[in-house]
């Protein structure tokens, strides 16, 4: 993990847990100071977090905490869906049995998995390995402007998204297996789709969300 995932998870952790709230500013030589690391990391950081929606950036006066509300996180989890579908179409098309074989112990590797930290390498693991058999360069790079809202401890943020997933998971691989692109794409779109809401559940109980104001 680079020095900016770093600021970033850092920041992203503070919002969660209250200590940043929406619009507080993020001063880069408090958190350099913090962190330990350059102005340099920091900058790269709040460019990403602004990307994701985060902070807001705004000219001559610095980085200020958003909040994200119901349709930023659907959107994006959209967004991803698209991405992954794709992903997931493009292994339909010419996935091995050897390959379905080694995908299928991987899904199993996770429903095992006795806790969510070892949950959330192995779902790291299996995605990375669907992204290496679609062999597109053009879907990694568009992954890594989609990434997840929590890169850092997603699923004990998100508890309700580890059902999701492993379902998911289990629908796609049928459709792998089946070797049917179409209904992989959807399988994959509908599981990021119910991503999209679970975060907007837990963030809406923690009182993370940003709610609209009413008209």
């Amino acid at each position: 993990m680079s020095s900016a995932d770093q600021v970033a998870n850092y920041v992203r952790r503070a919002i969660i847990s209250g200590q940043l709230a929406k619009g507080d500013r993020l001063r880069q030589d408090d958190l350099a100071d913090d962190l330990g690391v350059s102005r340099i990391p920091v900058r790269e950081a709040i460019i990403a977090l602004d990307r994701e929606g985060w902070v807001s950036v705004e000219a001559n006066r610095g980085a200020y905490v958003t909040g994200l509300d119901a349709a930023d996180v659907r959107d994006h989890y959209e967004l991803r869906g698209l991405v992954l579908g794709l992903t997931a179409r493009r292994v339909a098309e010419a996935i091995s049995d050897e390959d379905l074989h080694d995908l299928e112990q991987r899904v199993r590797a996770m429903r095992a998995a006795a806790d969510l930290d070892t949950f959330s390498s192995l779902n790291e693991r299996f995605l990375a390995r669907l992204l290496s058999l679609a062999d597109s360069p053009r879907l990694r790079a568009a992954l890594l402007v989609t990434p997840s809202i929590l890169p850092d401890g997603f699923f004990d943020v998100v508890p309700d998204a580890r059902p999701v997933q492993e379902k998911g998971l289990r629908q796609i691989l049928r459709h792998l297996k089946a070797r049917d692109p179409e209904k992989a794409d959807q399988a994959m779109r509908a599981t990021l789709r119910q991503h999209g809401d679970a975060v907007v559940d837990a963030f809406r109980q923690s009182g993370l969300l940003v709610e609209p104001s009413p008209a």
